[in-house]
């Protein structure tokens, strides 16, 4: 900025002193040829007028000296008096082009969304010391104002604010941005909804009451599933006894979870919740806390054994039958492995969401894959199964045996 800054200036300082000094040159040209018209008007009429010549003389050598005084005079004066007051004019007009220039820039530039930006950028690779910290969110909350629209740049600040434990002003924040999205961004208000009632839940000093609630319940309805806010709805359930309510929001959480350290914490509060419920005389099935397992057998037919090498790469996979194709379980070995039993489960999981217990019912292929890669290509051979139970007990036989077109 302060090079870009630099140069229009010196673009400035031409446009300001070029036509100060092209003007004293007219205006010392404009002077000497006025004296010369002047002389020359005198010299005519003194020719013509009555005197005798010895009066002539005497008043041309007069006029004659007039002129070289004012040829000499008259320039200099002309060049002194504007030469006094343009250039320190046209310096002054200069350094208050500058200042404006700066001035303006900061008022309506983008001077603070780039340091808000050169910031966040640094958060990005290292931790911003707690002065650095403050700046960024006085800027953003500078950004904001000055762009209401911009809902990105609240956002940033009210996360910031939330992780700097200034949990009442984070909460201000994701109100005002709640009011400002549109009904039909369902993803962005489930979002903005979990967030305010974490915040407002941490500025009450973890006192739960309805209002974050039902925020909560809110967010589900427009995104259901959304992982943030069924753990944070199942622990304000719990502050609030609704133990039932708990246990529902935590299974959905725990499903979608693999066999984790943390999937055990959360069954362990499951099981607090369910001894709560019990003491009020209800009961829970808890047969969907059983981690989901397949055995296969993998074996191939002698033509498929014929036609493929012991090093050739084979992929036993289990994916949903109605959802993303994504596997939610798989296992890689080799044709020299085969036959061979293996056992699919919730530790294969590739994404949080994405296992054997989070879908009833599932397919199964077995490929032996030529290219050693996953997705099927022309010349792999495969076997599959589907639907099949993703609490199947029975072993599964896959026998490789078609050839893929």
């Amino acid at each position: 900025m302060i090079w870009a800054l630099l140069l229009l200036s010196l673009l400035l300082l031409m446009f300001l002193l070029v036509p100060v000094w092209h003007r004293e040159k007219a205006d010392d040209r404009y002077q000497s040829e006025e004296n010369l018209r002047l002389y020359q008007e005198r010299t005519d009429e003194l020719a013509a007028s009555d005197l005798d010549e010895e009066q002539k003389q005497a008043l041309q050598l007069e006029l004659d000296r007039e002129f070289l005084a004012s040829s000499g005079n008259a320039g200099r004066q002309a060049v002194a008096s504007p030469a006094r007051y343009r250039w320190p004019v046209a310096l002054a007009l200069l350094l208050f082009s500058v200042a404006g220039t700066v001035l303006l820039y900061q008022q309506w530039g983008a001077a603070n969304e780039l340091r808000a930006t050169e910031l966040l950028e640094k958060a990005s690779q290292v931790e911003l010391t707690q002065p650095e910290r403050s700046e960024l969110i006085e800027r953003l909350a500078a950004a904001g104002q000055k762009q209401p629209g911009n809902i990105e740049w609240n956002y940033l600040r009210g996360r910031l604010l939330n992780a700097n434990g200034d949990f009442a002003q984070a909460a201000e924040v994701f109100a005002d941005i709640l009011v400002a999205l549109p009904e039909e961004a369902t993803a962005d208000r489930a979002a903005t909804m979990t967030l305010l009632a974490q915040a407002r839940f941490f500025a009450a000093d973890q006192k739960a009451d309805n209002g974050m609630y039902q925020l909560l319940k809110d967010a589900l309805a427009l995104t259901p599933g959304y992982r943030q806010a069924l753990g944070m709805a199942g622990m304000l359930a719990f502050e609030l006894k609704d133990y039932q309510g708990a246990v529902n929001y935590w299974r959905q959480l725990w499903l979608g979870m693999g066999d984790s350290p943390e999937a055990q914490m959360l069954a362990q509060g499951i099981l607090r919740a369910v001894e709560h419920v019990r003491e009020q005389g209800g009961e829970v099935d808890l047969s969907w806390m059983k981690r989901s397992e397949i055995k296969v057998l993998v074996d191939l037919s002698a033509e498929a054994k014929a036609a493929v090498d012991p090093a050739d790469t084979v992929f036993v996979l289990a994916r949903a039958v109605s959802g993303p194709p994504m596997p939610l379980a798989v296992q890689k070995l080799t044709v020299a492995q085969l036959p061979q039993v293996i056992t699919l489960s919730d530790a294969q999981a590739m994404a949080p969401g994405m296992n054997l217990s989070s879908h009833e019912q599932v397919a199964l292929v077995a490929r032996i894959s030529k290219s050693g890669q996953p997705m099927p290509q022309s010349g792999d051979w495969q076997a599959e199964q589907s639907p099949v139970s993703n609490h199947e007990e029975n072993l599964i036989k896959l026998t490789i045996s078609d050839l893929l077109p």
